[in-house]
């Protein structure tokens, strides 16, 4: 490996440690809970899920350990209307 694509994968681990470098705006992912596979979904600081309990609510236990996971790493509206 050349010593320019070393430098660039250290700064990859450096950057990645540094998780407040990053602010996701819009994603979408499979969560596997205990009775189904749902779709979560997140969108200029909204959040979707598409099991019955988010779509009575608008929240759900889904949505709620994403931003747990993606702690600091979403944008703070969405993470304050669900705590």
């Amino acid at each position: 490996m050349n010593s320019n694509m070393i430098s660039k994968v250290q700064k990859a681990r450096n950057y990645a440690e540094e998780k407040d470098r990053v602010t996701l705006e819009s994603f979408s992912a499979s969560f596997r809970g205990n009775h189904n596979i749902y779709k979560v979904s997140y969108d200029g600081g909204t959040w979707r899920c598409d099991c019955s309990s988010f779509q009575l609510r608008s929240i759900c236990s889904h949505t709620m350990a994403m931003e747990r996971i993606l702690d600091g790493m979403i944008a703070a509206q969405a993470s304050s209307e669900a705590s």
